[in-house]
């Protein structure tokens, strides 16, 4: 789950809490703060304190962007007060809470482990809240995002592939540029940045594409 920098409040008063999304897109790209879905349409303004259980409705630090399938399973589990009962990819390192090395994203245990045990109960929650993990079983499941999760690592390993065999060439430069944006276009930032672990000048380069990414949280 990419960590994430809002930056301060815009310098704006909103009238309406769909004000906000113009600032968020702008700094964040148009991405689920939750899976990294990539929004090819309206991103959906999402309260991480539902605005229907007492949460603030027009506070910049309780809104967020999310797809339809996240916001659809969050809805209004959050009451006002609730907030810290979960982790925020806005506040903390979520990128190393959990692990995308497959296609079903997963609590990482082995840095939960260090972090102490209220800390995982908090990634649980919001890794539960969301669904992270599902997989459609039915028609009537509309979920998208383990398919496109799934080709997003498709694209991932053809590029990496692709990349050794043009690194230190003429094409490097060209290559690595149209790989980047191949990767701002299909999202989910952490499925790239897990088939390019080890590699630094890509990791690199996916941290900055990908605007508003937290660098702190991926320093050697």
């Amino acid at each position: 789950m990419r960590p994430i920098d809002k930056g301060e409040a815009p310098n704006v008063r909103f009238r309406h809490y769909q004000d906000a999304e113009a600032c968020l897109e702008e700094r964040l790209g148009a991405y689920c703060s939750y899976c990294e879905f990539p929004i090819q349409h309206v991103p959906e303004m999402e309260h991480k304190e539902a605005k229907a259980r007492g949460g603030a409705r027009l506070a910049w630090s309780n809104l967020l962007l999310s797809c339809k399938y996240c916001n659809a399973r969050k809805h209004d589990v959050v009451c006002a007060g609730e907030k810290d009962r979960y982790i925020w990819p806005d506040e903390e390192d979520t990128f190393h809470c959990f692990s995308y090395s497959s296609d079903i994203p997963k609590l990482n245990e082995d840095y939960l482990i260090m972090k102490g045990l209220a800390v995982r109960k908090r990634a649980e929650r919001l890794y539960q809240m969301v669904k992270l993990d599902n997989i459609p079983r039915s028609p009537q499941d509309k979920d998208r995002r383990y398919a496109r999760r799934s080709y997003a690592r498709r694209c991932a390993e053809q590029c990496r592939s692709a990349w050794e065999k043009v690194m230190n060439s003429t094409e490097q430069e060209e290559y690595f540029n149209l790989m980047l944006e191949l990767a701002k276009a299909t999202g989910f930032f952490s499925v790239w940045m897990d088939v390019f672990q080890g590699d630094r000048i890509v990791k690199q380069g996916l941290i900055g594409a990908f605007k508003g990414t937290r660098r702190e949280y991926f320093e050697e």
